[in-house]
């Protein structure tokens, strides 16, 4: 059986990281997310992949290569650029190698179920779909499968408000269809929660649910990339890379590749996994959960409590880092406080800086000293859009996050509208400071449309409004767990 991995999204839900990693290439441990997702699937048996990437594709193309490293053979099949692809609709890409029954996984989806158990599964019930479920406690943030006795789905419940629905089985991201479920497929953008599955549900094809209770996790946003990471270490326990050595205790074992430098009376409790050339200095506190990537440096009287530092990342004195991801080349001063944040790229934070839960920063941001960050700081102010009328004529406006932009499309005059947008102003900024291809894209299309006046003001509005909503709440493209992020803010 072939199986089909979908990595085309853009990872919004793990911005600003995303901006310039692919999310299957963001590390989990020792390696990329992918390398689990592909690992997995090689134990399982799947030996033929079909690999569907499209932004950043070059980084995930680069690193998996033929598949030989994973003992696995591998055809890639590019989203073409400019199309946003569901994830039902970017199989439609691949249908010419499809002509057997096949598997479909999620690229940010790393797992312990049984794909052969499934596999069996799917032959015995000789139904067209079969898609793995799992229990959780809450399933208000999920898509809610409704089964059987015989294990076929009955009805999908999206998003149920607590104590709606008798179910607390959720999708997982893990599909077997039959080729023929590919002609179903009416859009491109069509996903398979979403918009496949009930209408195939409703012409009568048959669906049944594979239930596991394997470990499983969405690693696309942060509680549940934080949740993958402590998986990838603690199966570091039993089964460490060749090229590791262990430091402390065996039972928190803290696992090191190449030349580690440890300062006097730093304490560390594992499981947890530290690059080459890092150093810790003295009384540093490494605790469990927290993976340092190649030349970080953390400072005296550091605490690193659970989450990832990328490469060249720079902690001043007594730090005190909870639950967060923090982009490689970031430089955090002394005293701060960073709990359950993401931290973009290159940002600079000033000493004694405090970043509450959920906030986001994104890449080159400054923070000042004695600065609190709560929310989504989205435009290094470096960066700013300055709002003109004309060549040389500064309107008086200017965007300094994502909700200033959008406020001031609404308010600018017609005549700011029109000269940027027919200088292609605001694709470039979208595209370089936003970062967001697809938003550029839309924004070319509004072009491309020719409006003007009112009309270019509705339209601009309405597609950097329906962006900033998705940046700002889950991914659509993910068919598992969902989580909202915090409302866009500046400081």
């Amino acid at each position: 059986m072939k199986a089909v991995v979908l990595a085309g999204g853009e990872g919004t839900r793990l911005r600003p990281l995303t901006f310039t990693r692919p999310k299957p290439m963001l590390p989990l441990g020792p390696n990329p997310i992918i390398h689990y997702v592909l690992s997995h699937l090689s134990k399982n048996g799947f030996k033929d992949l079909i690999i569907i990437p499209g932004y950043l594709k070059d980084q995930i193309m680069g690193y998996v290569g033929d598949g030989s490293h994973f003992g696995v053979r591998v055809t890639y099949v590019v989203e073409p650029e400019g199309v946003t692809f569901g994830t039902a609709g970017s199989l439609k890409l691949a249908a010419h190698l499809l002509d057997e029954t096949f598997l479909v996984v999620q690229a940010d989806v790393v797992s312990e179920i049984s794909l052969t158990d499934m596999a069996k599964f799917h032959s015995d019930r000789q139904g067209e779909v079969s898609i793995a479920l799992t229990n959780v406690e809450d399933p208000s943030a999920y898509g809610v499968a409704i089964v059987d006795e015989e294990n076929e789905i009955t009805r999908f419940v999206e998003k149920p408000a607590p104590g709606t629905v008798p179910s607390n089985l959720v999708s997982t991201g893990f599909y077997i269809l039959e080729p023929e479920i590919l002609d179903y497929v009416e859009n491109e953008k069509w996903d398979f929660a979403k918009d496949l599955f009930p209408y195939l549900m409703r012409l009568g094809q048959h669906l049944f649910g594979y239930t596991s209770d394997s470990f499983w996790v969405d690693v696309g946003e942060l509680k549940g990339y934080l949740k993958g990471i402590n998986w990838v270490l603690r199966s570091l326990i039993t089964d460490p890379p060749k090229d590791a050595k262990l430091i402390g205790s065996p039972s928190e074992p803290v696992f090191a590749r190449g030349e580690v430098k440890i300062g006097r009376g730093s304490q560390m409790l594992g499981p947890a996994w530290i690059d080459n050339e890092t150093s810790l200095g003295e009384n540093v506190q490494i605790k469990p959960g927290t993976v340092l990537k190649e030349n970080s440096h953390l400072m005296s009287g550091t605490s690193f409590d659970t989450g990832v530092a990328f490469e060249n990342t720079v902690f001043g004195r007594n730090c005190s880092i909870k639950s967060t991801i923090i982009g490689e080349r970031a430089v955090i001063g002394n005293e701060v406080s960073i709990d359950r944040a993401i931290i973009g790229q290159g940002c600079n934070i000033g000493n004694k800086a405090r970043i509450l839960p959920g906030s986001k920063l994104w890449p080159n941001t400054r923070v000042e000293d004695g600065d609190t960050v709560d929310g989504i700081i989205a435009v290094p102010r470096d960066k700013s859009f300055y709002f003109d009328t004309g060549l040389g004529q500064y309107s008086g406006i200017l965007a300094t996050s994502i909700q200033e932009f959008l406020d001031a499309l609404k308010v600018v005059p017609l005549e700011s509208l029109e000269y940027h947008i027919g200088r292609r102003d605001l694709e470039k900024w979208t595209k370089d400071v936003l970062g967001s291809i697809q938003l550029a894209d839309n924004i070319r299309t509004v072009r491309r449309s020719q409006l003007i006046g009112e009309n270019l003001r509705l339209q601009l509005v309405e597609v950097v409004k329906e962006w900033a909503d998705r940046v700002s709440s889950p991914e659509p493209q993910s068919d598992s767990q969902k989580q909202v992020d915090p409302p866009l803010t500046t400081v």
